[in-house]
Formats: C-alpha cells, sequence, structure tokens
C-alpha cells in the first residue's frame, strides 16, 4: 500500500469545541470578525473615558482667591479705615423711606460692591461715572476730572437770585432744573440764593491754595478740592443760601436750619439735585457736613436715590468711600 505524502497525511479527529476554536481564530474569517468586534469595544471605551475626564495640564494652577473685603469700620471721621459700603442693589432696605440724615452714619456694611444692574438710573449713573460730559460724572478724592482742567461746553446763566457779586453759570440742563427749583420753592415762601456755582480749574487752584496758605493742606482737604477734583468744575454743582439769613450764616452747618436749607434736603431730589455730603459722612465723601453744596445728578437718580434711602453718591455707584486722595 503505497505512502501518502506528508501533506496528506490524516490528523486525529478534532473535538468540537477544537473546532470551535479553529474557526474562530486567525486568520479565517470568524476569527478576523472576532478581532474587529474587539478592537471596536476598546476604541469605545477609550473614547467613553476621554469624554468624562477631558484633557488637563499634569500642572495644575492654583486656585485663584477672591479677594477679602474691607475691614467695615463706621464712618465717622475717627473711625479709621473706610467701611465696605452698602449698594444701591442691597437698597438700604432697613432705611428705605428715611430721611438720610437720620440714617447712622457708622452702621456697618455686610454687602461688596457688586456690578451695575441691567437697566434703570444706577445703571446709567455707573456707565457714565467716568464721562466729564454727563449729568452723572463721579467727582471725588479718588476719581477726578479727565482732563483736569476740563470746562463744560454748555454753561448758561439761570435766572435766580445770587449773592452779592456772584456770576451764575452752569450746564445749561442743571441751570433750567434750578430755575425750576428756585421757582417751587419762592411759591412756597423759602428764598434761596445762589452762593457759587460754576468754578474753573484755574479758580480752584487760587481758591484751594488760600485755604491750604491759612489753616495747612490737612485741614483744607476736609473742606476744599484740589484742583481738577471739585464738583463746582463740572457745572453741576452748586451753594446755596437763604436771603433772610445773614452773611454770618453763609458756607456753614446753620444753613440746616435755614427755612432754604431745610427745603432743599425735602425737595432738591425733585429737581433732580442732592445734597452732596450729608452728615457723619466724611469716611464716604471726603467732606465735612454741607448742607449748603447741591449736585444735580437728574431726577432719575435723585429720586432713585430718596427712594431706596442711600445718602452718597459713591454708596449709591456700589463704591468704597474716598476719604483721602489716592
Amino acid at each position: 500500500m503505497p505512502l501518502l505524502g506528508f501533506h496528506q497525511a490524516r490528523r486525529a479527529p478534532l473535538s468540537r469545541w477544537q473546532r470551535t476554536v479553529q474557526a474562530l481564530s486567525w486568520p479565517r474569517p470568524g476569527g478576523m470578525l472576532l478581532s474587529a468586534a474587539g478592537a471596536a469595544v476598546v476604541l469605545a471605551a477609550a473614547v467613553g473615558v476621554q469624554s468624562a475626564y477631558p484633557f488637563q495640564s499634569t500642572t495644575a494652577a492654583p486656585a485663584q482667591r477672591s479677594p477679602e473685603p474691607a475691614a467695615v469700620a463706621g464712618n465717622g471721621p475717627a473711625s479709621g479705615a473706610p467701611p465696605v459700603l452698602p449698594t444701591a442693589a442691597a437698597g438700604l432696605a432697613a432705611h428705605a423711606g428715611t430721611p438720610p440724615s437720620s440714617i447712622p452714619g457708622g452702621a456697618p456694611a455686610t454687602a461688596a460692591p457688586v456690578p451695575p444692574v441691567a437697566s434703570g438710573p444706577q445703571a446709567a449713573a455707573v456707565h457714565n461715572r467716568s464721562n466729564p460730559a454727563s449729568v452723572l460724572v463721579l467727582v471725588n478724592k479718588h476719581h477726578p476730572l479727565n482732563p483736569l482742567d476740563y470746562q463744560p461746553p454748555d454753561l448758561v446763566t439761570p435766572n435766580v437770585p445770587a449773592g452779592p457779586g456772584e456770576l451764575v453759570l452752569l450746564r445749561r440742563e442743571a441751570a433750567a432744573a434750578v430755575e425750576r427749583m428756585f421757582a417751587a420753592a419762592g411759591s412756597n415762601g423759602v428764598s434761596i440764593t445762589v452762593q457759587s456755582s460754576y468754578r474753573s480749574y484755574a479758580t480752584q487752584v487760587s481758591l484751594y491754595g488760600s485755604y491750604v496758605a491759612q489753616k495747612g493742606q490737612e485741614s483744607a482737604d476736609t473742606s476744599s478740592a484740589r484742583p481738577g477734583y471739585s464738583e463746582h468744575q463740572t457745572g453741576l454743582a452748586l451753594d446755596i443760601g437763604d436771603a433772610n439769613v445773614g452773611a454770618d450764616c453763609e458756607f456753614t452747618i446753620c444753613v440746616e436750619e435755614t427755612a432754604a436749607g431745610r427745603w432743599v434736603a425735602a425737595h432738591a431730589a425733585d429737581y433732580g439735585f442732592v445734597v452732596r455730603y450729608p452728615p457723619g459722612l466724611q469716611a464716604v465723601t471726603g467732606y465735612l457736613y454741607e448742607p449748603w453744596h447741591l449736585r444735580y445728578v437728574g431726577t432719575a437718580a435723585a429720586l432713585d436715590m430718596r427712594a431706596r434711602g442711600i445718602p452718597t453718591y459713591e454708596q449709591y455707584l456700589g463704591l468704597q468711600g474716598a476719604p483721602g486722595y489716592k
């Protein structure tokens, strides 16, 4: 019997399990199909892990800490560091509708300044606080006019009573408001006069210099603004007096007790004015109480401040106080 060739030699019969393994081994079709399925499973798992844990640098940046608010302090002149002020968003709800002079100057505040609201007079004020051409411009010891020698282009003389030798100049919008305010006061038997209004940069140089020469710079800074830092230079501020009171009461705290002083404290907001430097808030405004100094901010902002019970423009803007020059 002839020998079979080697390649024709017969092997022992395979079991069912062995035949199955053989059918699923490479490079038979079953093995190739099984390999492709396994690769697909591995790829899907890798994509899932990447989605759940995006790539990050192995060197993580240190966590950023929010700045901590300044220590809360009273608002009085001897209170030390300026306080964290309440904001218009907070609304000073506890004092809503309360006359500004009765709000405790040293009440602690718990809210830090917040971003401007989306709309309304406060948002407009925040947006325009750095624009010298806006009636909402903020001018204090931290926020000078830009440029320092700014001069408003629309100064006019309102038809209102003035102190001896005083040339009254105000921006057109403020001048019209002053005429309406003085007329309303007159109909109530109150005679208000303008003791001071617009002052140019050059005039403020001379005036501030005279105060420094008289009582030193530290004392001068509590009652007179440095050139470029004066609200009078905006053409939106005026100092009032009472025509029925003697000159000894001009530019002094006794203006508060005059008919004119009481009337503007109650009604100035109706015409767009605020008493800019209220009592007990020197650590906020930077100035001693001046019941005679009015600032025009427009009726929307002035009425909003009064409705919220917010006594200073800095607080209305949600800013820290400006007790001294930076």
